[in-house]
């Protein structure tokens, strides 16, 4: 099988230091997980460099670690619905309900969209004091930012103040919070995707005995 072509941008002579090879999978919904890891990666990244200076305040530059935090949790509960959709409803009506997650930037209806499909099929992997847990943690986000839109603009579209005024937090109490439900959230999309791939083996072997 002849391998796709390359779309190649910004590159560097092959095997330089730096160079990446992105969605390389040919399934671009599987890599939600990979890019959630990413953004995680990087605000892990930023919190060990800020943990190393010391500083007192580092206002406006808390702001990448925010935002990148948050925009794992949001791809972590989409992947969640993908994963576990593909598994409890037909491919079709997932494909139909795909434009409404995408668009979709609030952490607590994301939540509520992966809820049910949760319960119906991976009731061992999912239990009220988890999904309580998750709760409590997008809603403190979603009281802020429920449109994934305050920590990458000063501004709304509207004109209005993106956060509330003379706004405070801490990016080390802020990280070990979501690192917490990270941690349960990708524990789940790995187990999730190990039944589906289990699935998907079962019925190929089904259809093979039907031959």
């Amino acid at each position: 099988m002849s391998r796709p072509p390359l779309f190649e941008k910004f590159m560097a002579p092959i095997g330089a230091h730096g160079n990446a090879h992105v969605n390389w999978r040919n399934n671009s919904v599987a890599e939600i997980t990979a890019y959630a890891s990413s953004y995680r990666h990087a605000a892990s990244v930023l919190i060990s460099y800020r943990e190393q200076l010391e500083l007192v305040s580092i206002d406006e530059h808390a702001l990448p670690i925010l935002f990148l935090y948050r925009h794992s949790f949001e791809l972590y509960l989409k992947a969640l619905v993908c994963r576990a959709g593909l598994i409890s409803i037909a491919e079709k009506e997932l494909v139909l309900a795909m434009p409404r997650l995408w668009r979709e930037h609030s952490l607590l209806r994301l939540l509520e969209m992966s809820s049910p499909l949760l319960r119906s099929g991976f009731s061992s992997l999912w239990d009220d004091e988890l999904e309580e847990k998750i709760r409590h943690v997008a809603a403190e986000l979603d009281e802020v930012d429920s449109g994934s839109y305050a920590f990458r603009y000063p501004v709304t579209s509207r004109g209005q103040p993106a956060l509330p005024p003379n706004f405070q937090t801490n990016i080390f109490v802020y990280s070990e919070l979501i690192e917490n439900v990270l941690d349960d959230l990708n524990e789940i999309c790995c187990s999730v995707e190990r039944r589906r791939i289990e699935a998907s083996t079962q019925m190929k072997l089904a259809l093979h005995y039907l031959r």
